[in-house]
């Protein structure tokens, strides 16, 4: 499945976010909740989940980088399931690493969700929005 679009939600007093209906079947294996690169909550299928974690486990472990780029990986990463009523619990550590305390954007980025805390999407997204030639030119992206 391919994630796009932009979702507004609000996290529950629980801390809980309803994932949009039309991407829940991806999910049926499990869901992977995950520190992103950027402040934001990177969101996975079991499937995705294991590509990455081999991808990163297969790094010899003698350069500091790849030490410290598996210890962002693996300790903020958390396994889970959607509930009946198509909810996640996002973990604490995770609403506070991205700022998430109630109104949150659930943006699709092709392989991943990613969930920002509103604010901080409005950036990233004005940011998007003024230099997207740019971003397209340096990504070498073909027509």
């Amino acid at each position: 499945m391919i994630f796009a679009g932009e979702f507004e939600h609000r996290l529950d007093p629980q801390g809980r976010i309803a994932v949009p209906v039309r991407f829940r079947p991806a999910f049926s294996e499990g869901i992977v909740l995950s520190r992103a690169y950027d402040r934001c909550v990177l969101v996975s299928t079991a499937e995705e989940w294991a590509r990455i974690a081999a991808d990163i486990a297969a790094r010899p472990t003698t350069r500091a980088a790849e030490r410290r780029l598996a210890r962002m990986t693996f300790a903020g990463a958390f396994p889970t399931e959607i509930d009946r009523q198509g909810r996640v619990l996002l973990p604490s550590s995770l609403r506070s690493y991205a700022d998430l305390i109630d109104e949150v954007v659930i943006a699709g980025t092709g392989r991943f969700l990613e969930i920002w805390c509103k604010d901080a999407w409005s950036v990233e997204r004005a940011s998007i929005d003024a230099y997207g030639p740019k971003i397209a030119e340096d990504a070498s992206i073909s027509e």
